[in-house]
């Protein structure tokens, strides 16, 4: 089950519906005879995915026509009851998809396994919407059979209401996101790379105005792979200030390794993260990464070792950061191969992955 309104066509949208297939659903057949994916949206797997295995072993479960996300949670106990009972156990990869699977296992008995990735709650404005998310994600954390936290201080805060919490962060494909075969030479303008939503808590305003900053030292390009609302005024941004700046739009998750393997440094500076994907992307493939000062980024860089924080709110504190970066070879080598090696030894998807498969055939069985 996804988050609430999801499916795979919303993660193509992010460029991250190949990661939900090859790094979950293509291992999750090799473990279980069947695997349903209730979509909220009208969709077809073979949009997404040509693997054999994949299309024999997986059903996508949709709406036959578009339906409101809270309607289509309300009504999928009802609509697709059948499909329901017989699994045997269900997967929430969000807490707030938890609304259906809380009324499946009171009508069936069915136990469910969430992902607690970040507080939807914390995250919400305050007002009704942000009362209606606490209440789900308390209710849907208590309700579990089990909760899969992404990061310690996920999981402490899980624990209070939870029966069951498992730590098991987020992985990348440690195999397809790798260094480059030859070491990276210099390059002129550098290229500083950013991957994800063009949204207001990814604070991208904050790296435009750092590059321009810098550029008056060090000359470099900036590489914004995404989209969203923002886009527009980030164009503007860096017209107006003379920032060098390109903007592939949305890769999907598998084209993203040459950008990596192109990248002299990786910056994240949201005003908050969970245990972010891409950060986990750029350090597997060996790309010193500049990281503002969060919790979710903090779960992954140690200031100095595996990467540098900043200040998400001082342009100027990105700015010096980046150019230690760029201007001292021995330290973005350091940086990069420690970074690579928290990685593979940590968070590696197969692995983690596997320990999921462990975790959701006891529950099926409990």
């Amino acid at each position: 089950m996804p988050a609430l309104g999801g499916g795979l066509g919303e993660l193509a949208t992010t460029g991250q519906a190949g990661r939900l297939i090859d790094g979950y659903l293509a291992r999750y057949v090799t473990s279980f005879e069947r695997v349903l994916y209730f979509t909220y949206l009208t969709e077809s797997l073979r949009d997404f995915t040509s693997d054999p295995a994949v299309l024999a072993r997986v059903e996508i479960v949709a709406p036959p026509r578009p339906l409101n996300r809270g309607r289509r949670a309300a009504t999928l106990p009802w609509t697709e009851a059948a499909r329901l009972r017989s699994c045997a156990v269900l997967r929430a990869f969000q807490v707030t998809g938890t609304v259906p699977a809380i009324v499946a296992g009171v009508r069936f008995g069915t136990p469910y396994v969430t992902t607690y990735g970040f507080s939807y709650a914390q995250l919400s404005r305050p007002g009704p919407k942000r009362l209606v998310k606490a209440v789900v994600e308390r209710v849907g954390l208590r309700r579990a059979a089990a909760v899969i936290a992404t990061t310690e201080a996920l999981r402490a805060r899980a624990a209070r209401v939870a029966r069951e919490v498992h730590l098991v962060p987020n992985g990348v494909d440690t195999g397809r996101f790798a260094p480059p075969p030859e070491p990276r030479a210099p390059r002129r303008p550098a290229r500083v790379l950013y991957v994800g939503r063009f949204s207001a808590e990814k604070n991208l305003e904050t790296l435009v105005a750092a590059a321009a900053m810098l550029a008056r030292r060090v000359p470099i390009r900036l590489v914004l792979v995404g989209g969203g609302p923002l886009e527009a005024r980030l164009r503007e941004q860096a017209r107006v200030l003379g920032v060098e700046a390109e903007f592939p739009g949305v890769v999907p998750q598998e084209r993203l390794p040459p950008l990596y393997g192109g990248a002299d440094a990786f910056v994240l500076a949201s005003f908050t993260e969970g245990h972010p994907k891409v950060l986990l992307e750029a350090m597997a493939s060996g790309v010193p990464c500049v990281a503002s000062d969060c919790e979710g980024n903090r779960s992954l860089v140690t200031d100095g070792r595996t990467g540098l924080l900043f200040d998400p709110r001082r342009p100027e504190d990105l700015a010096d950061r980046l150019e230690q970066v760029l201007t001292d070879g021995s330290l973005g080598v350091s940086l990069g191969l420690a970074g690579r090696s928290l990685v593979v030894s940590r968070y590696d998807l197969g692995v983690l992955v596997a320990s999921e498969i462990t975790l959701l055939r006891r529950v099926a069985l409990v």
